[in-house]
């Protein structure tokens, strides 16, 4: 019997394997050993098959040059081990390590996937120190992918990365939308709504994510508080808190929820009239077409990464970065245009069906890595 090629996935956090690559591991199992290596590996054990290799990795978000260095030491070890033939590597603290010890390992084949940039809302030395990690994974890797047209055509023009050698992955995104999971259910909105004593005709913007400055969710409560004394409407905040400032607003607000992390976020698509994603960064925004799936339309900045999940005037509605006024001016729209926004909700499942099905997505990926181990 052939022996079976080796795939190392290594990810900062299990949470970005578990919100984008859960499908990608089972299509890719059922042909390859799958390795993964990420903060809290054993959490995923349950959810991906049992042939799947876990393995814990201590990777820290912020920059440590000793725990760094260590988590660098731990993954050349790992690889020169296991020896596989293909990585795969997302979220950038993750990919420079991964790079640079597959690199040493001669990994054969080296795969990063960008999902944004951290150096976009960096100024002085920590934008060029950031852009030249990223551009260290692109020289090191031998493809990279990207998850939007949008986001790979900006990295070409600032020469992080090679056109001959990167690409998209059939319409964008990392893991597509589960269609059968992400649709709107009626029950849910009435029961969360009969929970949190909010009217059927009340309005409630949704923002989920993890709730910082560079996702302007600042912005976001600052617009909000603007109409909040005028209109029957309500924000929720789903999301890892990693912003005390933001804590301490919201407790204030008896009109602002804050629901913590969620596993469930099709119960609160289907709750909302319309999700926010006012970002000053983004790779594609996921959550955008998980919105739309539901029948929910956007909200968000007019940045690279986000014009490629919302279609201006049809899917949703585009905003200046970072413009509180704008923001707010595009939020009392939706609120006088709720017929408007229930057309934008239906194209929005539409053109998730048509371009970012989950089981579509895993087979033009299967096939891409197929082709780059044949």
């Amino acid at each position: 019997m052939k022996k079976k090629l080796t795939i190392a996935l290594v990810a900062t956090t299990a949470n970005t394997l578990n919100s984008f690559m859960l499908a990608h591991v089972k299509k890719l199992s059922t042909k390859y050993k799958i390795l993964i290596y990420c903060n809290n590996a054993l959490s995923l054990k349950k959810l991906v098959p049992k042939s799947v290799i876990l393995k814990n990795i201590n990777f820290k978000r912020k920059p440590n040059l000793i725990i760094d260095f260590i988590t660098l030491l731990i993954l050349l070890f790992f690889f020169l081990k296991n020896r596989p033939n293909l990585t795969i590597s997302l979220s950038p603290k993750a990919g420079f390590l991964t790079a640079i010890s597959s690199f040493i390992a001669r990994v054969s084949c080296r795969i990063h996937w960008f999902t944004g940039q951290v150096w976009i809302t960096k100024k002085g030395f920590f934008n060029i120190f950031y852009k030249l990690l990223d551009k260290t994974i692109s020289n090191l890797s031998h493809h990279v992918l990207v998850d939007s047209y949008s986001q790979m055509k900006f990295l070409v023009s600032k020469s992080i990365i090679s056109k001959n050698k990167s690409s998209v992955l059939w319409n964008g995104s990392v893991g597509g939308v589960n269609l059968q999971k992400f649709k709107f259910k009626k029950k849910s909105r009435d029961r969360l709504r009969r929970k949190f004593q909010i009217s059927k005709n009340d309005f409630i913007f949704l923002y989920l994510g993890r709730i910082n400055k560079d996702k302007g969710v600042i912005d976001l409560i600052e617009a909000f508080k603007g109409l909040q004394e005028s209109y029957k409407m309500f924000l929720i905040l789903a999301g890892p808190m990693e912003d005390n400032y933001i804590k301490e607003i919201i407790n204030k607000n008896n009109k602002i929820y804050y629901i913590g992390k969620t596993l469930s976020p099709e119960k609160w698509y289907s709750m909302a009239d319309m999700l926010c994603l006012p970002s000053y960064r983004e790779g594609f925004g996921s959550v955008v077409i998980e919105a739309g799936s539901c029948n929910l339309p956007s909200l968000g900045s007019n940045i690279y990464g986000i014009t490629d999940s919302i279609v201006q005037n049809q899917t949703g509605i585009l905003h200046k970065v970072g413009n509180i006024i704008d923001i707010k001016k595009k939020m009392l729209f939706a609120m006088n245009n709720k017929k408007l926004l229930k057309k934008y909700g239906l194209n929005s499942r539409k053109r998730v069906e048509r371009k970012f099905e989950e089981r579509l997505l895993c087979k033009k990926f299967f096939e891409f890595i197929n082709q780059k181990l044949d």
